[in-house]
């Protein structure tokens, strides 16, 4: 984040790839999303651009491929249950970035049912489904945002 590698570092892109600390927690993204948080988190305490960086960040995800719109949901998943559960307080706008994540969830929709395949060569198979997921477990009741509103 220093370097102003904020995108590549939550991506997980080359040197930035988190691997997840226990073996018997499976991968649902190209990097370990909770160890990028935290370190974040670290960084926030020690920096006063931490949490903008990481809102910038998250929009960039939202604006890119539909693996950046994945990635970009699934940080705002975490983000929303610590917020939820009082850990990781991480300033970051939310509802908007929310929002934006409708628009390009919209964009995406059809890439989300096969294959993402991102740039450190991880490959997230039936995205749609977790993504669903997350809408009715955290979005739609702790939000009131419906990241798939023409499908109720």
């Amino acid at each position: 984040m220093a370097k102003g590698e904020v995108v590549p570092f939550l991506r997980g892109d080359g040197a930035y790839r988190k691997i997840p600390q226990s073996d018997f927690a499976g991968e649902d993204a190209p990097t370990d999303t909770w160890q990028v948080l935290r370190d974040i988190h670290t960084a926030a305490n020690e920096t006063s651009h931490a949490e903008k960086a990481l809102s910038d960040g998250l929009s960039a995800l939202l604006e890119g491929t539909a693996g950046d719109v994945y990635l970009a949901v699934l940080y705002l998943t975490r983000l929303s249950l610590a917020e939820q559960g009082g850990r990781l307080p991480l300033k970051t706008p939310l509802h908007e970035l929310l929002l934006t994540a409708r628009e390009n969830m919209i964009k995406h929709r059809n890439a989300f049912s096969g294959e993402l395949v991102f740039p450190n060569g991880f490959i997230k198979k039936a995205a749609l489904e977790d993504m669903q997921g997350w809408n009715e477990t955290v979005f739609l009741p702790c939000y009131g945002v419906d990241l798939f509103p023409d499908e109720n």
